[in-house]
């Protein structure tokens, strides 16, 4: 008797939200996509895995909540947008040297929010964390899903699955429209952020 076949691989795809236009008139949680992230929409769009995926997950900021609402339309996969999965609260405005400041300072003193207004880092962690908890306890453990979400708050996460404090430097290799492949079973990345063209991108 031939050995049964072994199930597909299950993953979670973390996935950076495309390109932004920043605006310093609106609050940057309310960015629309550049020219270039709507080409990387069409990018993502084109990759083989969707037809794997049972569920996407996106923050409800609109330039992550596109590629769900997109996948949706083209795919029909189901498409949640949950305030659990947005980026560190930081709407206030500040210049790029200011910025890279805070950063430096988010990163160095988790505790402790680097800016008034600013979400600190272990407080978005623990947001974060506890959100992907819950997600991955609903859906049986054989389904594939995919995340949309932002840099600062991926980097968080992706240091708590490798169990290692998270660095601006692992923050600025997060690009735009990049995807970690994340092992469900074992929650083990088993890719850093790739970028288009996606080569050696798994599919279950």
């Amino acid at each position: 008797m031939a050995a049964p076949m072994a199930a597909p691989m299950a993953y979670l795809y973390l996935i950076r939200h495309p390109a932004t236009q920043p605006d310093p008139s609106i609050p940057a949680s309310q960015w629309w996509l550049s020219k270039a992230g709507r080409d990387e929409v069409h990018a993502l769009l084109g990759l083989p895995i969707w037809k794997h995926i049972s569920t996407v997950y996106t923050s409800t900021q609109p330039k992550a909540a596109v590629v769900g609402e997109l996948v949706n339309l083209t795919f029909q996969i189901p498409f949640m947008a949950l305030d659990a999965l947005d980026e560190a609260r930081r709407d206030r405005w500040l210049d790029a040297e200011a910025f890279d400041a805070a950063q430096r300072a988010f990163f160095a003193h988790p505790q402790i929010p680097p800016v008034r207004g600013w979400e600190s880092a272990s407080g978005a962690a623990l947001r974060f964390i506890a959100a992907l908890d819950h997600l991955l306890m609903v859906h049986k453990p054989g389904d594939s899903l995919a995340l949309v979400s932002h840099a600062t708050i991926l980097t968080l996460y992706a240091a708590h699955l490798r169990e290692v404090a998270p660095t601006i430097e692992q923050w600025r290799r997060v690009s735009f429209a990049s995807i970690m492949t994340v092992e469900r079973a074992a929650l083990r990345p088993v890719t850093p952020f790739l970028t288009a063209p996606y080569n050696h991108l798994p599919v279950p």
